[in-house]
């Protein structure tokens, strides 16, 4: 999806000069799942105060980027309003070798991160903050060294996507880890996941009946809306994950998921590679004005 025509902006409701300003705009998000940003500046003169706000919106599914600036007097805001857009296309798919040096330069650490954060809360203790939070931590960092930053989750994108999965499969998704090259590292998103566990307990003695053990088995229902986690392993068709307000509410803690077998029922998966923030290419998600 790329949005190259302009939008209505609707500069006649003023929305520009609410606080927080009503962005996106409806008919920006009816294309789809999308995450935005603002800034404010204004100059101010001897007769008035003359503002400029600058927005950017994202599509998460697609990386395609809409920013808008908008400038106006404070005395009359819709009789002096002007305004202009940018359409930033999806940019193309990020090459097998630079998703390769992309996981060199950040999986470890994210994984590292991830498992030193084990036992604690993250910020408000959800699951997409735990991985928002991780990115950005480790951004300041490469930042520091001069480095190129990992980019920072936007919505429900972290990155490339390397890999999908739904469920049920029926076998089929057996070994797509393995083709897709998923690593420690990786980030996971699940979406209206249920996964049921079967679970077997050691064999019991059963009462009355002298010499007779009897092995007990259960079923584990794990369902998960949306939720976010860090690959630290991969075996098989299973992948080991960190994860925040999972099996452990509001916490930081350690599971598995097996995403090739009969275990997954419903659902969809996506498998993102953290990338730099220059390797998608297209527009960013900064309310900053790229003059051409």
């Amino acid at each position: 999806m790329a949005h190259q025509q302009d939008f209505d902006l609707a500069l006649d409701t003023s929305w520009f000069t609410k606080e927080p300003p009503a962005f996106p705009l409806p008919s920006m998000k009816a294309l789809g799942p999308c995450t935005s940003t603002y800034d404010w500046t204004w100059e101010q003169d001897s007769t008035d105060t003359t503002k400029t706000l600058i927005c950017a919106v994202l599509w998460t599914d697609t990386k395609a980027v809409t920013k808008v600036r908008v400038t106006w007097k404070r005395s009359n805001p819709t009789g002096t309003v002007k305004a202009e857009q940018k359409h930033y296309p999806t940019p193309p798919p990020v090459s097998a070798e630079n998703l390769d040096k992309a996981h060199k330069r950040y999986g470890e650490n994210i994984a590292l991160w991830a498992e030193s954060s084990v036992g604690t809360r993250v910020g408000d203790g959800e699951c997409w903050t735990f991985i928002h939070n991780a990115l950005a931590d480790l951004a300041e960092s490469y930042r520091q060294y001069g480095e190129e930053p990992p980019l920072v989750s936007q919505g429900r994108s972290h990155g490339q996507p390397i890999l999908t999965l739904t469920a049920p499969s029926d076998g089929t998704n057996g070994g797509l880890l393995e083709l897709a090259d998923v690593r420690r590292g990786d980030i996971l998103e699940l979406t209206s996941a249920h996964f049921q566990i079967i679970t077997e307990e050691a064999p019991q003695p059963v009462p009355g009946a002298w010499g007779t053990w009897k092995k007990g088995a259960g079923k584990k229902n794990v369902r998960l809306n949306h939720h976010t986690a860090i690959v630290v392993g991969v075996k098989g068709d299973a992948v080991k994950v960190v994860e925040q307000n999972g099996r452990v509410p509001g916490g930081v803690g350690k599971t598995s998921y097996d995403l090739g077998g009969a275990g997954m029922i419903e659902g969809k998966v996506v498998v993102f590679r953290v990338i730099g923030e220059t390797m998608g290419g297209g527009g960013s998600l900064t309310a900053k004005w790229e003059d051409e």
